[in-house]
């Protein structure tokens, strides 16, 4: 028996199922600072990296010098005129709008002057474990005073006290020639000219630093738990200074120790870091304040990404393409992807959302 309009309804049936399968995922309904839990929906979801020269950056739009009113981005991909882009993702408030937002071209913090906020991303080892775990609050550690983010990465300077002390200490040693190796204990301080410095430590430094010049000739270090490795370039001598300051209550083997800075104040959570997930009742995307519980704690190291001038790391923070388009735009989902996916590139348990739903 023919029934009116059961034509016309299969025909609707039909087009919905087929939009259903070509339309593109949807952007994620998880909020900002959010950590991913096992029965998400975004669990497996590819990553892929964002656009070269993404930094975190602040409008500074009261009392010159980043401070408590400042607005903070993770500002994606260059700027010539160095101010906001559409799409730069509100890692703070603004206004009326939420941390994990994104700004649009109809925004007033749009076309913005920003400038770079030397930072990095860590984590607070609550429990002690020395390893990243679920529980584990993360900031955006802002750094007041690491004099090698402020020179090019290409110039040789001199960061010591004493320059003539920078000479001094150095003796030649054979490059190691084999394979590197991975065991507990043992590490390679590898340098750019190739040179292998084969140590009874662990590495810190992904890459070394020019931190100064002898007889014209380039020196680099490399940091590492037990002592700072320099060598000058286009030679074989090699320098090796033991950490002589460790932070307060970490021992020498503590990858947190305070001997990876001149000042160990610089690894404390201070005032005006940004909590990038939640910290007990502090929610993400607020700023730290004088006398809050996470003020004055040990940050772990090494960071999960670092945004110290020309030294930036953003290797474990990536997004999902969302609609399929193969850039990064509106929709598209930020992850923290830390710990990495199978593939060091799919959403997996633990990692933090960057950016909110839309």
């Amino acid at each position: 028996m023919f029934v009116p309009g059961w034509k016309c309804l299969m025909w609707i049936l039909l087009l919905a199922s087929i939009i259903l399968m070509v339309s593109p995922a949807k952007s994620a309904i998880y909020p900002f600072g959010s950590k991913v839990l096992s029965n998400d929906s975004d669990i497996g979801r590819p990553l892929f990296p964002l656009p070269v020269e993404t930094t975190v950056a602040f409008w500074d739009i009261g009392t010159p010098g980043y401070d408590e009113e400042d607005p903070v981005y993770l500002h994606i991909g260059p700027s010539a005129s160095g101010t906001t882009n559409a799409n730069d993702v509100r890692l703070t408030f603004f206004a009326n709008v939420s941390p994990g937002s994104k700004v649009t071209f109809l925004d007033s913090d749009m076309n913005r002057p920003i400038k770079q906020l030397p930072s990095v991303i860590s984590f607070l080892d609550i429990h002690g474990s020395r390893a990243y775990d679920l529980n584990d609050p993360v900031y955006l550690h802002h750094i007041d005073r690491i004099d090698h983010s402020e020179h090019p990465d290409l110039d040789c300077y001199d960061d010591s006290e004493n320059s003539a002390d920078m000479m001094t200490g150095f003796s030649e040693r054979l490059p190691y020639r084999g394979r590197e190796i991975s065991s507990p204990g043992l590490g390679i301080a590898l340098f750019t000219d190739n040179y292998k410095l084969f140590i009874s430590d662990k590495i810190l430094d992904k890459k070394p630093r020019k931190i100064g010049e002898m007889r014209g000739l380039c020196i680099e270090m490399v940091r590492g738990l037990k002592a700072d490795y320099y060598h000058v370039l286009g030679t074989w001598l090699i320098k090796i200074q033991p950490c002589q300051m460790v932070a307060e209550g970490s021992s020498r083997d503590d990858e947190s120790a305070g001997c990876r800075w001149e000042d160990s104040s610089a690894l404390l959570i201070q005032t005006n870091d940004i909590r990038l997930s939640s910290m007990g009742n502090l929610t993400a995307g607020t700023k730290v304040t004088n006398f809050d519980d996470d003020q004055n704690k040990l940050v772990a190291w090494p960071p999960f990404a670092s945004f110290l001038g020309p030294d930036t790391d953003t290797n474990s923070v990536g997004y999902f393409d969302v609609n399929g388009n193969g850039i990064y735009d509106y929709e598209d989902d930020v992850y923290m992807n830390v710990p990495a996916g199978m593939s060091k590139g799919i959403v997996t348990v633990n990692n933090v959302r960057l950016s909110g739903p839309i």
